[in-house]
């Protein structure tokens, strides 16, 4: 009979190639757990683990925020808040040359702030900012890159659902990685904005051939502030409360879903909205649990296996440093990152990754937003960029293959960011510290 290492690094093994054979991630996943633990235990002991595993895995409290967060999300989506938001931007920042992209980059920011999501983020932007962007002569390249890549603010702005997922399966604190995400995430917006502003500088032409010269007056630039008194409401009581110690997530969630649903309830057509909030919401949180479930199989039969305390072991003994193991781990992010969704990057690979780290000394919450950001950076780089390709359905006469050339100095924006996280890990610490 093999030892269970083995079985591990087959298990391992089998999940690759069920991926590659196209199966859904979710029952890949699961179905190589159930192999694994059939192999490695009694029938009488494996159908014990396995019986209530689905509801023992799920059945959990700290699980409901997800589902509020996701719903709050739909509910501001529906509420229009990116409109308000992106009309701020415009006043304050329409003049500068690229400044509607730089507004684009703002509104996704703040939309993000209120949703939690990459794609509603970038969908919700490309419907609004995208006619605004081309009617005024930008090059499409620019325009749809900076949806696409402003996008990605919505999964690392707390309340992000991928932050979430990674509670949930490290147990690192979830108000810890909100602090955390804070600071990274505004300096995500600012060299955003830094960097189309050098952009456009060394090619006007991308935001037109004339400069925006409509320079909006004071007082209509804090009346659009006041326009966008929702998005600063929300904002404010779900992660101030949180960020003040008075909810935890899950109470701020409820909250913020309550206060999202009036602000629907107040627009035309609002139950029509509703409805599709909570069949989006439902439909959403079963695809995201039917992961967790998956993952659980997998990572219980790589726990009996012990081949994550194996391998841990292993590479905390090699003789090298130990940056040079991390920057290992941070290159398969990225590149698993242009290969699948960020989620599902996350379930899969924590249960081996997560140890590894934990081992070398490095801090889980740190290592959270860094993952955050791998997961950003596959939203716009190819094969999948899932941000450019909601770019484009969502205004299928953008050409695709302009808004991932547009996309590329985002990638090598967020390669900065990245960079200065691993060299200045205070950026996201001194928040929770």
């Amino acid at each position: 009979m093999m030892d269970p290492v083995t079985v591990g690094s087959l298990l391992v093994l089998l999940m690759v190639v069920l991926l590659l054979s196209g199966m859904p991630i979710a029952i890949a996943l699961g179905a190589t757990g159930v192999v694994g633990i059939l192999a490695m235990r009694p029938w009488g002991a494996a159908e014990y683990l396995l019986a209530g595993f689905p509801y023992s895995y799920t059945a959990t409290f700290v699980f409901i925020v997800l589902p509020l967060f996701l719903f709050m999300g739909y509910m501001a989506f529906s509420a229009n808040l990116s409109k308000y938001a992106f009309e701020a931007g415009e006043r304050w920042l329409g003049h500068i040359p690229g400044g509607l992209a730089m507004a684009t980059v703002f509104s996704c920011a703040a939309f993000s702030a209120v949703c939690g999501s990459s794609v509603a983020t970038a969908s919700t932007m490309a419907r609004v900012a995208l006619p605004e962007m081309l009617s005024r002569g930008y090059r499409a390249s620019l325009a749809g890159g900076c949806v696409a890549a402003g996008g990605t603010l919505g999964v690392l702005i707390p309340p992000s659902g991928v932050l979430v997922v990674y509670s949930f399966i490290t147990e690192v604190s979830l108000v810890k990685l909100f602090f955390a995400a804070l600071v990274p995430g505004v300096l995500t917006a600012i060299i955003y904005m830094a960097g189309i502003w050098i952009w456009v500088k060394l090619d006007p032409a991308l935001a037109g051939h004339r400069r925006d010269e409509v320079r909006f007056p004071w007082r209509e630039r804090f009346r659009s502030l006041v326009r966008a008194w929702e998005v600063m409401l929300l904002f404010g009581v779900v992660m101030g409360s949180i960020y003040a110690g008075i909810a935890t997530p899950t109470e701020a969630a409820a909250v913020g879903a309550l206060l999202s649903l009036l602000m629907v309830l107040r627009r035309p057509d609002a139950w029509a909205k509703v409805r599709q909030g909570l069949w989006d919401t439902g439909t959403g949180t079963s695809s995201v649990f039917f992961l967790f479930i998956g993952a659980g199989l997998f990572s219980m039969a790589l726990n009996i296996s012990q081949l994550p305390t194996e391998i841990s072991g292993w590479i905390v003994g090699l003789d090298v440093p130990r940056l040079v193991v991390f920057l290992l781990i941070i290159f398969i992010y990225l590149i698993l990152g242009a290969l699948i969704d960020g989620i599902s990057m996350i379930l899969i690979t924590m249960p081996i990754v997560f140890p590894i780290v934990v081992d070398l000394g490095y801090d889980p919450v740190w290592f959270g937003i860094i993952v955050v950001k791998a997961v950003e950076l596959g939203c716009i780089t190819p094969p999948v960029g899932l941000n450019v390709f909601v770019v484009k359905s969502t205004v299928p006469e953008m050409p695709l293959g302009q808004v991932f050339v547009g996309a590329v100095p985002f990638v090598l924006m967020e390669l900065l960011i990245i960079a200065l996280l691993v060299a200045f890990p205070e950026i996201a610490l001194f928040l929770v510290s």
